[in-house]
């Protein structure tokens, strides 16, 4: 049987650039003509103007969650896969404490006025306590089903906690240390933010492509709203009360009317948005780029202001509230946390350029993997014309 000649590389592949090591990840040496691909790394020369690298610290495995706590000034890296939090001097970039949680922390969260971290234990389900100056967990909160993501709420003094396999946020009373109430999300239920002034809190649900919208003093489900395939990440703009969504899969930013609970535009992003937060300035966006390992410094209308090269797989990525501009993101390719500047005061004389992967173009490679079912190789050539979905099982 003739095999149908490879199709051109589409320019989803901008979206989709993936650093492919079959030869590490075959088992049985299966047949393949990949190389190892080009870098993912995008480096469009802001060093000096648009933004500094400050430095790169090794935190541990798989590091997702980062938060400050403003009254040591020390950085909190939830490292999901070493089932522990680094704690980093920011003075010296160094690790000076590692503090074993639950299975699996996720996300990660501050609360100035206990002096207590909050870990989203995913394996465990579970919130890890944390005393600061103890330096050791003092208590765990039983919650739902994988949590993944937590925010704080500071005047009603709670903590939400989106649990992703039980379509739920949980509601934590952040003194007494206990869960006294359970809101129906949907389906992959993880990041939360809060928004005071509107009264509301919200849940973006990563499964089901939806945001829930609770009603903060109720905690009745007040609406819902569709959203692009994968959102795990948000944030609330201050001023106007609208809300920013990090669609992971259809590398998007989605941004809602926070009045209206209606979308308002779709802002393309490089590749994969995992990590989101509202710059203090209230003017940008800084946005983790699993897929290219970079963080964009965007406007709030979607123009993309630099890039900021850091390491393999951003996850979360938070502003150091004592050092405004200052970056911190959660490499979990790397194993790091990577401290950066930005620089710019404001929208450049001209925004970063989209460019297309050097692999745009170019013939597919051949490739050969199992069937599912009958476990006989298969061709991707035989499906030459045709639309089709291939799924890379992230392993970082």
């Amino acid at each position: 049987m003739s095999v149908p000649e490879e199709p051109l590389l589409g320019a989803r592949l901008e979206e989709l650039e993936l650093e492919l090591e079959l030869d590490e990840v075959r088992p049985g040496g299966l047949p393949s003509d990949i190389d190892a691909g080009p870098s993912c790394r995008v480096d469009l020369g802001g060093e000096g103007g648009a933004y500094r690298l400050i430095g790169e610290v090794e935190v541990g495995l798989d590091p997702e969650g980062v938060a400050v706590h403003r009254a040591t000034g020390r950085i909190y890296v939830a490292c999901s896969r070493s089932n522990a939090v680094a704690v980093v001097d920011p003075a010296e970039l160094r690790v000076v404490e590692t503090i074993p949680v639950g299975g699996e922390p996720i996300d990660i969260a501050v609360d100035e006025q206990t002096g207590r971290v909050f870990t989203a234990d995913a394996r465990s389900d579970q919130v890890s306590v944390i005393d600061v100056y103890a330096g050791r967990v003092v208590a765990t909160v039983p919650v739902g089903s994988y949590p993944a993501g937590l925010c704080i709420d500071v005047e009603s003094r709670r903590l939400y906690c989106g649990d992703a396999a039980s379509s739920t946020m949980s509601v934590i009373d952040v003194d007494t240390l206990e869960r006294t109430g359970v809101v129906d999300a949907e389906l992959g239920a993880g990041a939360v933010a809060v928004d005071p002034q509107a009264g509301r809190v919200y849940c973006v649900n990563f499964l089901a492509s939806s945001l829930t919208v609770v009603d903060r003093t109720t905690l009745e489900v007040v609406g819902r709203l569709p959203l692009p395939a994968g959102p795990c990440a948000l944030g609330v703009h201050q001023e106007s009360g609208d809300i920013f969504v990090a669609d992971s899969l259809a590398s998007t930013i989605t941004r809602v009317d926070g009045r209206t609970i209606e979308k308002v535009s779709e802002m393309a992003v490089p590749n994969a948005p995992v990590g989101l937060t509202v710059g203090s300035r209230d003017d940008r966006l800084y946005v983790g780029n699993r897929g290219d390992g970079t963080v964009s410094v965007m406007g709030l209308d979607g123009a993309e202001w630099s890039r900021i090269p850091v390491g393999a797989a951003p996850g979360g990525v938070c502003e150091d509230p004592l050092h405004p501009g200052r970056v911190l993101v959660a490499n979990a390719g790397s194993g790091t946390l990577m401290v950066v500047e930005d620089l710019l005061d404001g929208p450049p004389p001209v925004p970063v350029a989209r460019t297309l992967h050097p692999m745009v173009g170019r013939r597919m490679p051949a490739l050969r993997l199992p069937d599912l079912w009958t476990e006989e190789l298969r061709d991707l050539g035989e499906w030459s014309g045709r639309k089709y979905v291939i799924n890379v099982f992230a392993s970082w």
